[in-house]
């Protein structure tokens, strides 16, 4: 095994003590003897940038105690960010000292939590619109499954694309989608049809990336309206 983080389990030890200032006293010395071995050079850096992070929250607090809570919390935002470097036997010991600690291992579960919930919020995918390679629309999904009509669709070659840039469609639409007299040549024009989904079946239907996005064009009097239906996004990036 590497021995990168070879101070970890060394702290781990420390931590777990009756008297943990004096013991992270003697962990450190430990860790510093061994920092001078061939095989412990590089283990030594990463021990010291992680002592520096420490150092930079308890400057001025100045107590033994202090930084000893300070390296605690550094690896508790480190684990549960998942921010943490090493190998998984690494991380055991790393969380070893969290557990060791209730009021630590309180802040790691309550943090963890918070990230999922956070992760679960639905990010906003935002949709833009050109026609004629000029700039026409841009519209939000907020909450996916969604849907968003756009009106005032004439002729012309459009593009429709994630604001990230990745491709959805392009194609061009003709008088023939999206107007009433000659989508439908000869039938009246409905009112109700002059609002997406209202009225009869689009006159146009595009299905996208095996459903997960629906385009859906309707015709009115003299231009019509596009349905995006988001159903769920893979990759918006």
């Amino acid at each position: 095994m590497s021995n990168d983080l070879y101070f970890i389990s060394i702290i781990a030890k420390a931590l777990e003590q009756k008297d943990a200032d004096q013991s992270l006293k003697q962990a450190f010395e430990e860790i510093k003897s061994l920092g001078t071995k061939p095989d412990y050079e590089q283990g030594f850096e990463q021990f010291q940038q992680f002592m520096n992070t420490v150092n930079e929250q308890v400057k001025n607090k100045g107590s033994d105690n202090q930084l000893r809570i300070e390296i605690a919390k550094e690896l508790i935002v480190e684990l549960a960010t998942d921010t943490f470097e090493g190998s998984d036997e690494d991380k055991k010991k790393a969380l070893s000292i969290i557990k060791s600690n209730p009021q630590w291992r309180e802040e790691y579960d309550k943090l963890v939590d918070e990230i999922e919930e956070l992760s679960q919020v639905p990010a906003v995918v935002e949709v833009l619109v050109s026609r004629d390679n000029k700039p026409f629309k841009s519209i939000t999904f907020a909450d996916i499954p969604g849907s968003k009509t756009i009106d005032r669709i004439t002729a012309g070659l459009y593009n429709i694309s994630f604001a990230s840039g990745r491709a959805i469609w392009k194609g061009e639409l003709t008088e023939q989608t999206i107007v009433w007299a000659k989508a439908y040549p000869g039938r009246p024009f409905d009112l109700a049809a002059d609002t997406a989904g209202q009225g009869p079946q689009p006159v146009k239907e595009i299905d996208l990336f095996d459903g997960e996005i629906i385009i859906q064009i309707y015709p009115s009097i003299e231009s019509g309206s596009m349905k995006i239906t988001i159903n769920a996004v893979r990759d918006a990036q």
